[in-house]
């Protein structure tokens, strides 16, 4: 910074150099004063140079600012407060003169609508009956969710019962294979094939008997073979009837535990599908 001695040779010289040293001084004495105000009479030390002051300058200028921006915000808050404080007075007389004013119905009915308006959050008519009819419709849209939710469990509750049901007759004694299934099939499979090896011969034979003349045999022969073949038959029928009633069964008995057992997983899943919607409604 330039002395006073200086400052005063310059300015007779340059009237521009003069107003700038000026308008310095008048910021440094700004800067000054704002320092004494925060410091009192213990000063920090500092350069004194025109970086100092730029710097000085603009943080004397944000507080300022911001001091004045926070007394104004202070005028505001407390003008709001005793507005506030006003109303609230205000309110409670007119809250008293109507409650005065009101039998014990009117004054019943007062304060259900003011619960509503509490719990609706506002106390303006028309946005009240918004939000009524809002609530109206999320009421229809839940039960209607809680409608087809109570069908679903239903009908899988008839399910699991058809299931449960199936499963145990699927263990009746009348469903189960017998122990010795793999030898009586066998037992029946070569039964039927000795019984075909003979049906042939037996025709084999009768047409054998067709070619003879009727003089080399008896009537009694001939019946007696009829009879034979006919016994063979209806043995080969009842041997067939007993295989087909097998069909539908798994040919041993691990693969007959198995269909068992698929039928109660899926009876078992169909449970916990049911358990499952249960809780979602009862979250709900």
């Amino acid at each position: 910074m330039d002395s006073p001695g200086d400052w005063s040779a310059s300015a007779l010289f340059s009237p521009s150099k003069a107003r700038a040293q000026q308008a310095q001084a008048k910021d440094w004495a700004f800067v000054d004063a704002w320092l004494a105000k925060r410091y009192g009479k213990s000063l920090p030390s500092f350069e004194r140079h025109e970086d100092t002051l730029q710097a000085l300058l603009s943080l004397a200028t944000v507080n300022e600012s911001a001091d004045e921006q926070r007394a104004l915000v202070e005028r505001v808050e407390k003008a709001a407060l005793q507005a506030g404080a006003k109303r609230s007075h205000e309110n409670d007389e007119v809250y008293n003169a109507t409650a005065e004013a009101l039998n014990s119905d009117g004054l019943q009915d007062l304060e259900a609508l003011a619960e509503v308006a509490m719990m609706l959050g506002t106390t303006d008519a028309q946005q009240m009956g918004v939000r009524v009819s809002e609530l109206t419709n999320q009421h229809f849209e839940l039960s209607e969710q809680v409608r087809q939710s109570a069908a679903q469990e239903a009908a899988l509750e008839r399910e699991r019962i058809r299931l449960h049901t199936l499963l145990l007759d699927l263990g009746r004694e009348d469903f189960r294979a017998p122990a010795n299934l793999p030898e009586q099939t066998t037992e029946w499979m070569r039964n039927v094939k000795h019984m075909k090896a003979k049906l042939g011969e037996y025709d084999e034979r009768l047409t054998a008997l067709r070619g003879v003349s009727t003089g080399s045999l008896s009537v009694e022969d001939v019946l007696k073979q009829a009879q034979d073949v006919a016994s063979q038959r209806q043995r080969l029928a009842d041997l067939e009837r007993n295989l087909a009633a097998f069909d539908d069964l798994p040919s041993n008995p691990s693969a007959a535990r198995k269909k068992l057992e698929s039928a109660r997983n899926e009876l078992r899943i169909l449970t916990r599908r049911r358990d499952e919607l249960f809780e979602n409604m009862a979250a709900r």
